[in-house]
């Protein structure tokens, strides 16, 4: 009988220090922000919100146009990004000018205007109406800086120049490009 009250109250003594463990981790823990680590947390995945064949966008500003996006497919996803296949681009310059970039796939964020675009079966490709013509694999474009970047090998061809490298940034308004490595420039008469 005697063992039989030991053991009660050793197990009331257990409980006790159990209850009294579990009470203070919550007292200690109750303000605190318990995040579950990344490898545990469900993928986060794109919605996609319109899926439509035949796009068109058109940018103006004081009432000329400035840019035009046109794809053959585009799917406009819940996180503002929009992905278009077989897309033209085409920037409208105050001088009457034009430039047209080609690619086969690009993924736009809707908001800022900033894009990237991808080669597909052939390269990407810009081509001005003053004679131009670049290619290279992938470009950025960022809208706010209307800067055009690449880190990939890149040509262009013009009138004038031929141009080569790897990795080019260019402004767009003040007609500046900045090559990074592997210049290679002929100027042609």
């Amino acid at each position: 009988m005697f063992s039989a009250v030991l053991r009660s109250v050793f197990l009331f003594l257990v409980l006790g220090v159990l209850a009294t463990l579990l009470y203070g981790s919550y007292w200690v823990l109750q303000d605190t922000s318990l995040a579950i680590p990344s490898l545990f947390k469900p993928v986060q995945s794109r919605r996609v919100l319109i899926d439509m064949e035949g796009y068109r966008m058109l940018q103006s500003e004081n009432g000329r146009a400035a840019w035009s996006i046109t794809a053959r497919t585009a799917e406009l996803f819940d996180s503002r990004e929009a992905l278009l296949r077989d897309l033209e681009a085409v920037l409208y310059y105050p001088d009457g000018r034009t430039a047209a970039l080609l690619a086969a796939e690009g993924t736009m964020n809707t908001v800022s205007g900033d894009a990237t675009v991808r080669r597909g079966t052939q390269e990407v490709r810009i081509v001005t109406s003053d004679g131009y013509l670049m290619t290279t694999d992938v470009l950025l474009w960022k809208a706010v800086d209307r800067v055009v970047r690449t880190t990939s090998s890149f040509r262009v061809l013009g009138k004038e120049i031929f141009l080569e490298g790897v990795g080019m940034t260019a402004d767009v308004d003040l007609r500046k490009v900045v090559v990074e490595k592997n210049v290679k420039a002929i100027l042609q008469e």
